[in-house]
């Protein structure tokens, strides 16, 4: 039988307290209190339950017992309290107390683990005061203290923690790289899948941001890790505000208010009410200044632009972080008299920001010149426009055709032998409509053999978006509610060559990249019936690389694409339309990412992308990303298409394209004789 000592109670609730487990640790603790021999092994278990305190989000809790243990403290016990106080005041968003109280605990510890334990107080707290070189600082000494003491797992903490001082600059690619790179066991500290998922949020993964909180909320709900839960909670609200479902925010932001509150965390639950304030539409004084007390001036700022007091917003507009520096620069924009010093702080906001190219937008239109118009729908898609006279030269004998919706009206801006117009096309809500009818019916079409219902919505799409016959070759820039539409299938189209494009800037691009050859390379992956059998059948006809089966790993087909000059894919693909550069292709041993191809030493020439899912409507954005990273031409989908059907369009595709015609010639011809099946030609059509 174990004695019941104090000495096995309190290395009992130690090991739990390391393994993440404070609902454990908890009856250790109060029971190595009970038997403590001397009053300073009594303090010392305060010290381990203020510890414990701390981790359910008991802050008041942890603050009165290690201020009750203070007095039978000396030497390094006292230094420890100090630690551990300065941790609840970081957790508390006190961060400025908290940095002050943990360099003095830090500087007094000689236990190297102690003053790791300090060090990542500290990075954390500076962290949240965007101090990002006090807290890397922190974060890498902290790390080789851990280190030096056999803590390997606490050491990938802090490159953890790295990550989240990235996101709290605004980096959230880096964030989620530095996450990836600590890879710390989220069974064991499932307050990481929080930090993934505000990462994930900041580039927009909003879905997958849901299922790590979703994980993450039965972990430490079990856990009893009351301060990471509710900031799970908060996260939830803040992802169901970016889906645009304000009722779930608003209750979402309000339990987290409720649950900070119960922890005596007024910083936290400020952050919270400006979250439910903001879903509902409404605003605080008291809630701004209580988050720009607690350094959360972003949230504070946002209510403040809500309330329409932009001059306390505006002297953001030299901060550091993007976000908030973009805030400043919405306010200035805003507060205009007149639209050029309102032209003038949206373009001192940068690119990027979807509201103040909206501002920007708003003066375009409403001073009426299609030049001006024309640029500002091009920084909305976070692009600069280029030069007027480079796109009429590159532009020639065709037509660009630039779709954009301003207040409820669908518009466009033509670009025909160096003369912009400006045109209302029409009701946004009915040709989205139309273009939606469009897709479905295609769909269903494509998988039931049939034509007349895809045929006639075609007509009548058609009929809103072209006054008359279509007589030259166009360039089309959709509108984000014009993605999905199969071009080829409208009348006025049918057999005519289309390049479609995000952006001028991306279709210009694309147009002036030098042609090169290459090798090809035919790729299939696992998965998709008729896949293995059509790359085949293409490569003994044209010749070069065949990746197919269990040889379509990762590495086999960057290696095949680099420097290819064309290159043909079945494969599943998932997309992101707010983060098209974490959208996917399944390959063999797992997913190739867009991104990925940056690391190509020279990028494929042509993609064809011939996969049953490759199409969808959040396909633009991916495009944009594959022509940015140096691909001319892409030839892909907006309709999810049938394995058996792609095969003999594809195959009459690469005929025509081996005889010599350009991509979107050879997509017209190739459609015209089999179907349209929603493939459309992006980038440079020739």
């Amino acid at each position: 039988m174990v004695p019941v000592t104090w000495e096995h109670h309190h290395q009992a609730a130690l090991a739990h307290q390391e393994r993440g487990e404070p609902l454990r640790a908890r009856p250790h603790a109060r029971l190595a209190r009970e038997h403590a021999a001397t009053a300073a092994q009594a303090a010392e278990s305060a010290l381990v339950m203020a510890w414990i305190a701390h981790q359910v989000g008991d802050h008041g809790t942890a603050v009165a017992l290690i201020d009750d243990a203070r007095p039978a403290l000396s030497g390094q016990l006292l230094a420890r309290a100090d630690c551990l106080h300065g941790l609840a005041l970081s957790m508390m968003a006190e961060h400025e107390s908290a940095l002050t109280v943990l360099a003095r605990a830090a500087d007094r510890l000689h236990d190297g683990h102690w003053r790791a334990n300090a060090l990542v107080g500290i990075g954390i707290s500076a962290g949240y005061l965007r101090r990002s070189a006090v807290a890397e600082d922190a974060f890498d000494r902290a790390h080789d203290l851990y280190l030096a003491h056999g803590k390997p797992e606490r050491a990938r903490t802090c490159l953890h923690n790295k990550g989240f001082v990235a996101a709290q600059a605004g980096d959230f690619s880096r964030a989620l790289r530095l996450y990836d790179a600590a890879a710390i066991d989220e069974t064991k500290r499932p307050e990481v899948l929080v930090d993934r998922a505000n990462a994930l949020l900041g580039v927009g993964l909003v879905n997958s941001a849901g299922r790590a909180l979703a994980r993450a909320a039965v972990a430490l709900g079990a856990n009893g890790r009351g301060p990471a839960f509710a900031e799970a909670t908060l996260a939830h609200a803040r992802r169901a505000l970016l889906a645009g479902d304000p009722d779930t925010a608003a209750k979402a932001a309000g339990t987290a208010a409720e649950l900070f509150e119960e922890q005596r965390n007024p910083g936290w639950s400020a952050h919270a009410h400006a979250v439910r304030l903001r879903a509902m539409g409404r605003t605080s004084t008291d809630v701004a200044d209580r988050c720009e007390r607690a350094g959360w001036v972003a949230e504070a700022a946002e209510l403040r632009l809500l309330a329409g007091r932009l001059d306390l917003v505006e002297p953001h507009r030299f901060a550091a972080e993007p976000g908030l520096r973009a805030l400043g620069w919405l306010a200035r924009a805003r507060a205009a008299r007149d639209p050029r010093a309102a032209f003038a702080a949206c373009r001192a906001g940068g690119l990027g920001d979807s509201r103040l190219a909206a501002v920007g937008v708003d003066a375009a239109v409403a001073g009426g010149r299609p030049r001006t118009i024309f640029s500002w729908v091009e920084r909305s898609r976070g692009v600069q426009a280029p030069g007027f006279r480079e796109i009429s030269a590159a532009l020639g004998d065709r037509v660009l055709l630039d779709f954009f919706v301003h207040k409820g009206q669908m518009r466009m801006v033509s670009v025909s032998r160096g003369r912009f117009h400006s045109h209302v096309v029409g009701p946004a809500d009915a040709i989205v409509e139309a273009a939606e009818s469009l897709r479905v019916s295609s769909t269903l079409d494509a998988r039931t053999g049939g034509a007349t219902a895809s045929q006639r919505a075609a007509r009548v799409l058609d009929a809103m978006l072209f006054a008359g016959p279509v007589i030259r070759d166009l360039v089309v820039l959709p509108s984000a509610e014009l993605s999905s539409v199969p071009w080829a299938a409208l009348p006025s189209l049918v057999g005519r060559p289309v390049s479609v494009a995000p952006s001028a800037a991306a279709w210009l691009r694309a147009e002036l990249a030098p042609e090169r050859t290459g090798p090809t390379a035919w790729i299939a992956c696992p998965g998709l019936t008729h896949a293995a059998g059509e790359v085949a059948a293409l490569r003994a006809r044209h010749g070069g690389t065949l990746v197919t089966g269990e040889e379509s790993t990762v590495a086999n087909v960057l290696g095949a694409m680099s420097g290819a000059g064309l290159v043909h894919i079945a494969a599943h693909g998932r997309h992101h339309a707010a983060a098209p550069r974490y959208s996917t292709l399944a390959l063999a041993d797992g997913p190739l990412h867009a991104y990925d191809i940056e690391r190509l030493p020279e990028p494929p020439r042509r993609l064809v992308l011939s996969s049953c899912e490759s199409g969808k409507a959040d396909l633009l954005g991916l495009i944009a990303v594959l022509l940015g990273l140096g691909v001319s031409t892409v030839i892909a989908s907006t309709l999810p298409v049938p394995d058996d059907l792609a095969v003999p369009l594809m195959t009459a595709l690469h005929e025509h394209l081996a005889a010599g015609a350009g991509p979107a010639k050879a997509l017209a011809d190739a459609q015209l004789a089999h179907g349209h099946l929603g493939f459309a030609c992006y980038g440079k059509p020739g």
